[in-house]
């Protein structure tokens, strides 16, 4: 059996990589750190690439692929640290795609693969923890409608999305769903966070009775399987990402260790080093394992879907948060310099890391799929 990607999967990976090499770099990255944190060349080419339609169905003018086929290219957004709202857009496609009713995909769909629309998830809230079973916000029944309240956190680029997909409750038995909703609705607010990842632009979203209609609701009527989903897509894709970031770092720690002299030698020839650079090296062959199995599980939806989203996201946070801080070890002082850019690494890095679940709410969330899973078989 050949768990390995195809050929094709890695060419287009080649191109993403080539593209994002000759015309993103630091500079680009730090450039993001004024205005509004996007950069429309990029986003205009990536959308000639192909990259948002690659989970649109072809119906829809989309290429119809899966999480398999996106994995690579997500590692290299990982990499090159592209910015949001890129990944987030991609993500909630999968929603839109399979939760969305037929009038919903027709609408946003065809806009998305164009890149001509940007989607984002609005999930997390101040006082509740990471598991959908903790969101609060709550839409009433108003008329013929519905009537939304309550405060959104870290939202990505919301003053600048097309569409926010808002999670929420419905009604007195609480089902949850999500919501269509554009941030300049009226009862919409907007108040940028101070985020840790300074090209990176989050806000606080609040919402006061808003108004909404059945045609808003993904799908029609409350889901919680579409939020359920787009949690595990969200951290399967953080997982992704973060494996691309330790990759990155590994490249330029093993380049500077190739060229820095210290006593007549690449500091690289001496044991400690190569210790560092091996023990990177293979947490980051494992995160890779676990990030692509996550994207086979949502691809397939795989029965241990919930498992593997959780082991990718634990491991490969752990993973990125050691290599980023060992890389910055390996560069000595000159790896502390604002200049050379390495904690922009390190703060992707962390913030993927807490984003759709720390570690600690992922492994409880293995431990108790482990359990069930021994119950089952008693």
């Amino acid at each position: 059996m050949d768990f390995d990607f195809s050929s094709e999967q890695y060419m287009f990976r080649e191109s993403i990589r080539g593209f994002l090499e000759e015309s993103y770099d630091l500079k680009k990255v730090s450039a993001l750190m004024a205005g509004e944190g996007r950069d429309p060349r990029l986003w205009s080419k990536l959308a000639e690439l192909g990259c948002f339609s690659m989970l649109v169905p072809e119906e829809h003018g989309g290429l119809g692929l899966s999480f398999v086929d996106l994995a690579l290219v997500i590692e290299e957004f990982g990499r090159a640290l592209v910015p949001a709202p890129v990944v987030e857009t991609i993500v909630s496609t999968d929603a839109v795609a399979r939760f969305g009713t037929e009038a919903q995909k027709a609408q946003l769909l065809p806009s998305i693969a164009e890149g001509k629309l940007t989607m984002v998830p609005a999930i997390a809230e101040a006082e509740a923890g990471f598991s959908p079973d903790d969101i609060a916000m709550t839409a009433e029944v108003a008329g013929n409608g519905w009537s939304v309240s309550g405060r959104k956190i870290l939202v990505p680029h919301a003053k600048t999305a097309d569409v926010l997909l808002v999670a929420t409750r419905f009604g007195t038995d609480g089902k949850l769903g999500l919501v269509l909703c554009e941030p300049s609705r009226s009862g919409v607010s907007l108040r940028r966070h101070e985020a840790f990842d300074p090209a990176g632009r989050f806000y606080e979203v609040s919402f006061d009775r808003v108004r909404i209609v059945r045609d808003e609701i993904l799908g029609g009527d409350p889901s919680g399987r579409s939020v359920e989903r787009l949690l595990d897509a969200s951290g399967a894709a953080a997982a992704m990402l973060m494996t691309g970031v330790a990759g990155k770092m590994l490249d330029r720690s093993i380049d500077y260790a190739a060229q820095r002299i210290q006593f007549d030698k690449p500091i690289g020839s001496f044991q400690a080093i190569k210790h560092k650079c091996a023990d990177m090296a293979v947490a980051i062959e494992a995160s890779q394992s676990a990030a692509y199995y996550a994207a086979w599980a949502l691809a397939e939806e795989a029965p241990e879907l919930t498992k593997a989203v959780s082991i990718a996201k634990s491991f490969c946070g752990d993973t990125a948060r050691q290599v980023c801080n060992e890389g910055i070890q390996i560069h000595g002082g000159i790896g502390f310099t604002w200049e050379l850019g390495l904690h922009l690494y390190l703060r992707r890095a962390k913030v993927l890391e807490y984003s759709y679940g720390d570690a600690a709410y992922h492994r409880e969330r293995v431990l108790a799929s482990a359990l069930a899973e021994i119950q089952r078989r008693a």
